[in-house]
């Protein structure tokens, strides 16, 4: 592959993704998610300098050379990056809109893995909050925060995220506190059949006696009325 067709699939890419970019604004989330992931089916056989993909892995282990001609030209090494960790985190955005929390947490892992961006670290506390992460997303939005001191998307993501910590622990409060009334009323049961129990062994060793003292005024009783 000559180093023009290279320069082809990359111009190919970007046209994928600005049409996903249109689709998206369209509110059309799965025809973009089908733009987006166009993108990568352009540029991820293409080799960057100094970076490992299956593709070359998978041409060494055949005994063959990487084709040269499927390098990015030194020029457009960070071009392609910035494609690729801006249509992962594009692909971030629609699975947030289409309530696939899990997927865009790991459409923003890819984007990160590219370099830090708040952004990414942004969509991904959202996502950790929807899924009830409330660590991870407080991780997420206080780095996002470093890197973005001045957005105040990020402000009001971590006072939602407050707030969920707040019922979070209420919620433990009330299960802890039903736990705790449950194992009272079952010591307290344990104690009343205890107590149960030991009376009835009371019962039990005073009724020989009592049948023993009715047995031993009636043979006096017989005696006396005998000598009489």
């Amino acid at each position: 592959m000559s180093t023009e067709d290279v320069l082809s699939q990359l111009e190919e890419a970007e046209s994928y993704k600005q049409q996903g970019n249109a689709r998206f604004k369209e509110q059309n989330f799965r025809g973009a998610l089908g733009s987006y992931h166009k993108v990568f089916c352009y540029v991820n056989g293409l080799q960057i300098p100094g970076e490992r993909n299956e593709a070359s892995s998978y041409t060494e282990m055949m005994g063959k050379s990487s084709a040269a001609g499927r390098h990015v030209p030194g020029e457009k090494v960070e071009d392609v990056k910035r494609l690729k960790q801006s249509t992962h985190l594009n692909m971030a955005a629609c699975y947030l809109k289409l309530e696939e929390y899990k997927k865009c947490i790991d459409a923003c892992s890819k984007a990160l893995s590219t370099g830090s961006l708040s952004k990414a670290y942004f969509r991904r506390g959202q996502a950790n909050l929807e899924l009830g992460n409330l660590d991870e997303a407080k991780s997420d939005f206080e780095r996002a925060r470093d890197l973005a001191p001045e957005d105040p998307a990020i402000e009001k993501e971590l006072r939602r995220l407050r707030v969920a910590f707040s019922q979070h622990d209420a919620k433990e409060k009330k299960k802890f506190a039903k736990m705790f009334s449950k194992m009272a009323e079952e010591r307290s049961e344990d104690a009343g059949a205890e107590a149960d129990d030991t009376e009835k062994a009371a019962e039990a060793v005073e009724a020989p006696v009592s049948e023993d003292w009715s047995l031993r005024n009636t043979q006096a009783a017989s005696e006396s009325s005998c000598r009489g």
